[in-house]
């Protein structure tokens, strides 16, 4: 710290001698922060205090003047009402006397001729000197102190407002902490609780590894067994791998001993020129076992060719068991599948596609099963009937004869003879079932009044039927036949009776016509494959039919029986089949005439109160099996 020059001037009394003044001078040193300056006047002068620049560092000059006074005595002080101040231009006087100043500076008169300053007055001054010095330092550390004291208000701010945050954190760790020690204490508790069930739980461990072992040692004891049979079963392996090899032979040589039996026995019917005759018996529905409607009495022989049919007839008040026996190319029996049956009919597909005209129809009372024989559930693998399966089994084999060069169109025509009037099933395919029914109704309504809206026309070069204004249509996919059989299902004509809760009103004649041609060998092929689903026979009294079901009856029995009459004709050789009785057999008549392979499919139902149909079925059946039609021949080029 730097220090300002407090001079003082002290100046004796003035001597006779008129000599120079003399000025004493002292220099006291003095902190520069100090701003006043004093000046002492006792008796032998007096002292003032001004103000001191610091920065200037300027020193004020006190000017004394010797008063005629009394020396001090040592240790005398110097009185308080002598000590002029003088701060800012602002001056003090003591009461005693007033001294003229001049720029802020005191003159002290000289007196007589005595010492001026004493040892006391250095004293005093030394001590104001020091006191001054402390009084800068305990500013200094007065500043130091306000400084430290703000700094310390600040931080107790900071302190207050942390200090409810941190009381809420100690509550909260309080809290916390208690809730641990209840966790703690919980933990314990269920620890306590584990502990038990850990001892409970290996109790029954030791029970259970005991019992394993006892199993073990049971497992050992099998196993050894096991090995000794599995060696037995080696050997029988190795035996039944034996057997079944031979019998696998036996059953291949057997296949194609009845291929061979099936082959000879289609020539010698080609050569006979007969008509194929297979009959199924319809299984009972599941609304027929439940009733427990009473059976018939039905055998089929054991190489599936005989049926037996044993009636219970009353004679001379005793019941007699009369048995009637039939024989057919194949007979099917309740279980027989669909495929099954298809299997046997699948050489006349065969034979369609290598250019014949093939003819399959089924025959038998209402309520049979001959809809869901020729038509079955077409969305179903295993329920699809003959027509689907047909069309599956021809689109299968034309696209492998693609690779010898073959190629054929598929055109399909779907009909149906209702009373005696020929109805096109397919057209309008492309509306909707509302629709197409309403079209449907209003043509039957026209066929009533004239027959020439579907004609048959019979071309006698290549002796195919054609039916006149019936559509036909071209398929590429099996998707699109299954989609044409759904429609022209819907616009069948059916109807519920007493005998069949939907009975077909008509007879439902579908037909595919096959056009081939061969690019490699210049061959072609025309064949055609009717399928035939012929309304059911139909006993009126027994079905209930009325009004318009009256009708209809009576024209499929009418229709039905006109067929028999020609086959009967055909059968006894007659020189004229009237084939113009009725719309069917006009249909049939190159079926029947001699140019195409028929087949029948005779169904007959198992009910006992149905015998009497089925017997007339049989009679039918066996009577068209023994009906030579000719033998059949191919159109196109070979």
């Amino acid at each position: 710290m730097s220090s300002t020059t407090l001079r003082f001037e002290m100046f004796p009394r003035e001597y006779k001698t008129n000599s120079k003044r003399k000025r004493i001078t002292e220099e006291i040193p003095t902190n520069r922060n100090v701003k006043q300056k004093t000046v002492f006047n006792s008796t032998i002068g007096n002292v003032s205090t001004s103000g001191v620049d610091p920065e200037k560092n300027r020193t004020k000059i006190a000017t004394y003047k010797e008063a005629p006074t009394k020396a001090l005595a040592p240790g005398r002080k110097i009185p308080l009402n002598n000590v002029v101040v003088s701060n800012n231009n602002t001056h003090t006087q003591s009461n005693e006397k007033k001294n003229n100043y001049k720029d802020t500076t005191t003159t002290i008169n000289p007196g007589p001729s005595r010492p001026i300053i004493n040892s006391n007055d250095a004293n005093i001054m030394a001590e104001i000197i020091k006191l001054r010095a402390e009084t800068a330092q305990c500013k200094e550390q007065l500043t130091n102190l306000r400084r430290e004291t703000a700094e310390c208000k600040e931080h107790n701010k900071v302190i207050e407002t942390e200090f409810p945050r941190l009381r809420d954190e100690l509550a909260q760790v309080k809290r916390d902490h208690e809730t641990m020690l209840d966790n703690i204490g919980q933990a314990k508790m269920q620890a306590n609780i584990y502990a038990e069930d850990l001892k409970v739980l290996n109790e029954q461990l030791d029970a259970i590894n005991r019992e394993n072992n006892k199993f073990h040692e049971d497992v050992l004891k099998l196993k050894k067994d096991l090995n000794h049979k599995n060696d037995k079963i080696v050997e029988q392996k190795s035996l039944q791998e034996s057997l079944l090899k031979q019998i696998q032979e036996n059953y291949d040589s057997l296949r194609v001993e009845e291929n061979t039996r099936k082959e000879l026995h289609n020539q010698l019917l080609d050569l006979k020129g007969n008509i194929r005759v297979m009959c199924r018996v319809r299984p009972c529905t599941n609304k027929e076992r439940e009733d427990q409607i009473e059976l018939a009495k039905l055998e089929c022989s054991d190489n599936k060719r005989t049926i037996k049919v044993s009636t219970k007839r009353l004679r001379l008040w005793q019941v007699q068991v009369e048995t009637s026996t039939y024989e057919f190319d194949h007979i099917f029996g309740e279980n027989a599948n669909q495929n099954e049956i298809y299997s046997e009919l699948s050489p006349l597909v065969q034979s369609a596609i290598d250019g014949y005209n093939v003819c399959i129809f089924a025959y038998g009372q209402t309520g049979s099963g001959k809809t869901y024989t020729m038509e079955g559930d077409v969305s179903s693998p295993e329920k699809k009937g003959m027509i689907p399966r047909a069309i599956d089994e021809i689109f299968d084999k034309i696209k492998n004869l693609e690779k010898l060069g073959w190629n054929f169109g598929v055109y399909v025509q779907y009909i149906e003879i209702y009373n005696e009037s020929i109805q096109d099933l397919l057209v309008d395919e492309d509306k909707t079932y509302k629709d197409r029914k309403k079209s449907y109704k209003d043509r039957k309504k026209s066929c009533k009044e004239s027959k020439d809206l579907c004609k048959i026309v019979y071309n006698e070069n290549t002796h195919m039927t054609i039916i006149e204004n019936a559509e036909r249509h071209k398929i590429t996919r099996k998707k699109d036949m299954e989609n044409l059989l759904r429609k022209a299902s819907e616009c069948r004509s059916k109807s519920s009776t007493n005998s069949n809760s939907v009975s077909s009103r008509s007879h439902g004649v579908f037909i595919l016509h096959l056009e081939g041609e061969n690019t490699l060998g210049n061959m072609s092929s025309q064949g055609s494959l009717s399928l035939i689903d012929l309304a059911g026979s139909e006993n009126i009294d027994k079905s209930g039919s009325i009004g318009n079901q009256m009708t209809e009856a009576q024209n499929i029995n009418k229709s039905l029986f006109y067929l028999r009459n020609v086959i009967q004709q055909i059968k006894d050789k007659s020189n004229y089949v009237n084939y113009r009785d009725s719309v069917l057999t006009s249909l049939l008549k190159y079926s029947l005439g001699g140019t195409a392979k028929v087949c029948m499919l005779v169904n007959v139902s198992p009910l006992a109160d149905s015998v009497n149909e089925t017997k007339k079925s049989l009679t039918f059946g066996q009577t068209a099996r023994k009906t030579h039609v000719g033998t059949a021949s191919r159109s196109g080029r070979f």
